[in-house]
């Protein structure tokens, strides 16, 4: 097994154990039904700047709702130096590939998630006040999206 399918099953493993803890539906038993996991492109496009480190939330949403040429998604990020995944968001290119606008080098990083159609993050920012993060919104979570089925409509699927 390589170290890239041991972060993988580990990020997987976690958010099982988390999941078996909520009693509803939440950011982990969301994951479980909908998430994936995604692999860091080979090559940082050149546009890209780094954002701030802790921000990922706002780093993603504010490229994503501003290029239409990438995905919102949101997860877990495993990188080698953690000893847990941590909670993160990134953008995808149209191929599914992770471009990370927070970690500067995403060398061996495993990504599993949940890629967000643009409409619907721009749709959410207001009803937030402007907080990124959709996951991880818990009260917008299931306000919003109680019956975990509604999920499905505002979830990009079936990407390579």
């Amino acid at each position: 097994m390589d170290f890239t399918t041991e972060l993988r099953e580990e990020i997987v493993s976690y958010v099982k154990q988390l999941a078996e803890g909520e009693k509803a539906f939440s950011f982990s038993t969301a994951l479980l039904k909908h998430g994936r996991h995604f692999s860091p492109t080979s090559s940082k496009p050149s546009w890209l700047r780094v954002g701030q480190q802790r921000n990922c939330f706002n780093n993603a949403t504010t490229a994503a709702v501003t290029r239409s040429d990438l995905i919102y998604a949101e997860g877990y990020v495993l990188e080698p130096e953690l000893s847990i995944p941590v909670q993160h968001a990134w953008l995808l290119d149209a191929s599914g590939a992770v471009i990370d606008p927070t970690y500067a080098d995403t060398t061996d990083h495993a990504y599993f998630g949940i890629a967000f159609r643009r409409d619907f993050v721009v749709e959410m920012l207001p009803k937030t006040k402007g907080q990124a993060g959709l996951l991880v919104n818990l009260h917008l979570l299931r306000r919003t999206y109680r019956d975990p089925a509604l999920l499905e409509d505002v979830i990009i699927s079936g990407m390579p």
